[in-house]
């Protein structure tokens, strides 16, 4: 038995007895029932929060069963239970939504309802940090460069989004919260602070933090924030290392508060990333040389919001966020005399202002905003050009409205409309590319019964071409000695569209069995028309005069049809959360399936909570059936089931407030499986335990 089996049967023994530990017995001073009165007020760490609130799909908040739209919000206390890697980790729980490139972070990219990656370096997925575009694109590398303990929340909206968020929200959107010091000082307070210490064990990855708040007065608050992880390779459910998987992270968080009236709020913030891993490179130019090269990932985010909610009209609810996010790529070959980097900027703002008022039985809240954000990309080999990456421009302008209209408390109609204008300017022989674009939308929602909602939309979204597909060069990859496949650039590519309409019903229940539990049942079935998809034309005519070249086209027709079922209860003592999606995919011009389609999934949680003891755990399952509905040559996927376990405790009262622990195995069963789009086989059994303890005072 390998040493790394005989640490993992020590840490089963071991988090087993931690589980089963009544550890609530040290916190408690007289003895409790197991199950309090039923009248007795719910202690709040339910892991799912039947109805939040979400600001994605309107830009104000709403609960997410009033919005018309496909919204998943993952917050906190889910965090905190899945102690998740990556951000990838947390998002391959929900329905629709899967995650591209592997497991490690730096190479995944998420994927909505069969809208993913383009293999060209960006993604028909918009992800947002506290409001700053993450427009990351460097080849087939990943875009999702954040450490997930800097955030607090996420919301996740399915379908085209681009008429309040513009290219690039084709198929969604992904909107990251980093933490605020409210979240670690009670009211009163002036310091506040955390320290976690955790570990994984399928990749020998210890993990520290720390957080200090601060609120010297009540109209300032800081918060500032430090988080280090170090792993090794992981190790796969078939028992072998998965090579090139380690990673060295280094993370931190500083925002700064100030409330200088009633109603205004401005926040200044800073995120750093820094990662430091080993990869195995290629050396197109040189017949397809693979190295060993360090890869570091150096990114910064820094956002200056201000925010006016007036206190006396309902007329006046002014966001407006300024940005700017820096990410550096280098690889320095180890032993191999070739450094490649890449440098990618975006700066922008965003600036809207939501409108309330009430007429006779119907009530408006109309939004009108504008946005505009400029792209900078530079790519360099040893310090020359690098014809793959090229140097190039972009700048996005966007004007965009929405009107919510709801009548009687009943039915609400949302229309909206958004024109964007873009122009790509390259550092080379080739001319500006320029193009607008008006996206419109509109949804209806009835509340038929108090229990009962339906609801349908239609949307448009689009995703202008990237620089890189519009004025990529240089060697795709070497065929034979003194032969190329090369990229040819395509400066007259039209933007990727798409109309998606939706339907769907949600069911609402409160005291159905017990006091204040609840039933939350959602159903939804979407198709989606998509035209000009962008992908790579590949030709390889080994007949003389012999032509090998890699092309950015327009593929004219594609489809996407899918449903998408979840089912929630919670309860003071029991919880439960089901999702299953099933989405399919053509391309309407060759008549075959698109290769970004996600094989079918069903996710089922079941847990129990003991209030009086603050302790909740549970069983997660994810199956996957087989995916084999590729294009001709394409590999599918088997199907799988993985199980996990997870408990947590944390202490309300007494002298262990503030104290809480995280233990879990993730992939129980220790299964060998491959996810669909997935480059690497997925993590073996992984046990995993963080601490954590904080107060504020």
């Amino acid at each position: 038995m390998s040493s790394r089996r005989h640490l993992h049967l020590w840490a089963s023994t071991a988090l087993l007895s931690l589980v089963l530990t009544p550890w609530p017995a040290l916190a408690q001073e007289t003895d409790e029932p197991l199950l309090p009165p039923a009248e007795a007020e719910a202690d709040g760490k339910a892991p799912t929060e039947l109805d939040p609130l979400t600001v994605t799909a309107t830009k104000m908040p709403r609960e997410q069963g009033e919005v018309p739209a496909s919204i998943d919000v993952i917050d906190q206390e889910q965090l905190d239970r899945k102690q998740p890697l990556t951000i990838g980790d947390a998002l391959n729980d929900l329905p629709g939504v899967e995650i591209e490139g592997g497991p490690k972070g730096s190479d995944s990219q998420p994927n909505i309802r069969g809208m993913g990656s383009t293999g060209w370096g960006t993604n028909r997925v918009l992800m947002t940090i506290d409001g700053a575009r993450q427009n990351i694109g460097s080849g087939h590398g990943g875009t999702m460069f954040v450490d997930p303990e800097m955030i607090k929340r996420i919301e996740v909206m399915k379908g085209a989004g681009s008429t309040l968020y513009g290219s690039g929200a084709i198929g969604g959107v992904i909107a990251l919260e980093t933490k605020d010091a409210e979240d670690f000082l009670d009211d009163g307070d002036t310091i506040g602070f955390r320290a976690k210490a955790g570990f994984h064990s399928v990749n020998d990855e210890p993990s520290l933090s720390g957080i200090v708040a601060l609120r010297p007065i009540d109209e300032v608050d800081f918060i500032g924030s430090a988080v280090w992880r170090d792993s090794q390779d992981y190790e796969g459910g078939s028992g072998l290392n998965i090579d090139h998987t380690e990673v060295d992270i280094l993370s931190g968080l500083a925002k700064l508060g100030i409330s200088p009236a009633e109603g205004h709020r401005i926040e200044l913030s800073g995120l750093l990333y820094s990662n430091n891993e080993d990869i195995e490179a290629t050396d197109v130019d040189n017949l397809n040389t693979i190295y060993d090269a360090d890869h570091e990932i150096d990114k910064s985010t820094a956002t200056l919001s201000y925010a006016f909610d007036s206190p006396d009209t309902d007329l006046i609810n002014l966001k407006a966020t300024v940005y700017r996010d820096d990410t550096d790529v280098k690889d320095d070959g180890e032993g191999y005399d070739r450094v490649t980097t890449t440098e990618l900027t975006t700066t922008g703002f965003d600036l809207f202002n939501t409108f309330e008022f009430d007429s006779t039985a119907i009530h408006h809240a109309i939004t009108f905003g504008t946005e505009y954000y400029h792209d900078t990309g530079k790519g360099r080999v040893d310090g020359e050009k690098r014809a793959q990456f090229p140097d190039a421009t972009q700048d996005v302008v966007g004007i965009y409205a929405q009107y919510e209209l709801e009548l009687f408390e009943q039915i609400s109609v949302t229309p909206g409309v958004r024109w964007d204008y873009y122009k790509s300017q390259p550092s080379g022989d080739f001319s500006d590319q320029s193009d607008d674009r008006i996206s419109p939308k509109i949804a209806v929602d009835w509340h038929t019964l108090d229990w009962l909602s339906l609801y349908a939309s239609y949307a448009e979204g689009y995703r202008a071409p990237s620089v890189t597909e519009l004025y990529i060069g240089g060697t795709h990859f070497n065929i034979f000695p003194g032969a190329n496949n090369v990229f040819v650039p395509n400066p007259d590519l039209k933007p990727e569209t798409a109309k998606t309409w939706e339907g769907g019903l949600r069911l609402n229940f409160d005291d159905v069995m017990l006091p204040d539990d609840g039933i939350r049942f959602h159903a939804a079935y979407y198709t989606t028309k998509a035209k000009d998809f962008i992908d790579g034309d590949v030709v390889m005519d080994f007949i003389p005069p012999m032509v090998f070249t890699t092309t950015p086209v327009n593929v004219p027709r594609a489809e996407i049809d899918g449903i998408e079922v979840t089912l929630s209860y919670d309860s003071d003592y029991v919880f439960f959360n089901g999702g299953y999606s099933r989405v399919r995919g053509t391309n309407k011009t060759d008549d075959e399936p698109l290769l970004s389609i996600p094989a079918d999934k069903l996710m089922l949680v079941v847990g129990g909570k003991l209030p009086a003891w603050d302790v909740s755990f549970g069983v997660s399952n994810e199956f996957a059936w087989a995916q084999n509905r590729t294009p001709e040559d394409a590999l599918g996927t088997d199907g799988y089931h993985v199980v996990g376990l997870f408990a947590g405790w944390a202490p309300e009262e007494g002298v262990l407030k503030g104290f809480r622990v995280d233990a879990g195995i993730d992939n129980v069963f220790d299964n060998s499986y491959l996810r669909y789009l997935a480059e690497e086989e997925a993590p073996g059994r992984d046990y995993r335990v963080a601490i954590s303890y904080g107060m504020s005072f």
